[in-house]
């Protein structure tokens, strides 16, 4: 590089730095309805799957960092699950049996926390008590609960992925050092990749049962 190739880099340089100082207008991003009772319309459940499958491919195709997207990606992943795992727990509670539907009033809400295996145990609980066939089947659960039981190993709080450290502050002077936690992101890829089939076909079986339900309720009604 030249010395007029390197006065012109360290122009553009100083302006793009100059430019943080000039205003800008700012532009709306969000707009709420006006009655003020809104939601957003999106696919929460394959949003976040499909976002960490994206990063992880990327990262083990070598196009992304593993330092810069990888906790990105842990993160969208552990939060795709936990999602999953909810909804699938909330259809289950669609069930009063496996051949019978709970009432409108009997559908138990779910806890407002991020306590991934608590979630995870309490699906498996209700399905033993509620839709023993699923047992049956040969759907691969044992898999998810080794994933499930994987993460909350290393992040039970649900925190790891999303803050540095638990609380943001000065680490005392004799705080003792920290070694690098190792992630197989290609691993990670995998396993995310056989959940997700694994709780899709749970959470659609769930869903089709109570629909089977009620047209067997509607028939019996009409005879």
């Amino acid at each position: 590089m030249d010395h007029d190739d390197l006065s012109a880099e360290e122009a553009k340089i100083i302006a793009e730095y100059a430019e943080r100082y000039k205003p800008h207008p700012y532009r709306q991003v969000f707009f709420p309805p006006a009655s003020g009772d809104w939601k957003v319309d999106a696919l929460y459940v394959d949003g976040f799957f499909e976002a960490a499958k994206d990063l992880l491919e990327g990262i083990v195709a070598g196009r992304l960092s593993e330092g810069l997207h990888g906790v990105a990606a842990v993160y969208l992943c552990r939060h795709y699950l936990e999602l999953e795992i909810k909804y699938t727990l909330y259809h289950s509670r669609w069930l009063k049996q496996e051949n019978a539907n709970a009432g409108d009033g009997e559908v138990a809400p779910l806890k407002e926390d991020h306590n991934l295996q608590g979630a995870w145990d309490t699906l498996v609980r209700e399905l033993k008590g509620k839709v023993p066939s699923v047992w049956k089947s040969g759907l691969d659960l044992n898999f998810v609960s080794k994933f499930v039981a994987e993460f909350h190993r290393i992040d039970a709080g649900g925190w790891r992925f999303r803050y540095p450290q638990k609380h943001i502050a000065v680490a005392p002077a004799n705080a003792p050092h920290k070694d690098t936690l190792g992630i197989s992101f290609d691993a990670l890829l995998s396993n995310l990749t056989r959940a997700r089939d694994v709780l899709d076909t749970l959470d659609g079986r769930l869903v089709d049962q109570y629909g089977e339900n009620e047209e067997w309720q509607s028939i019996l009604n009409d005879l």
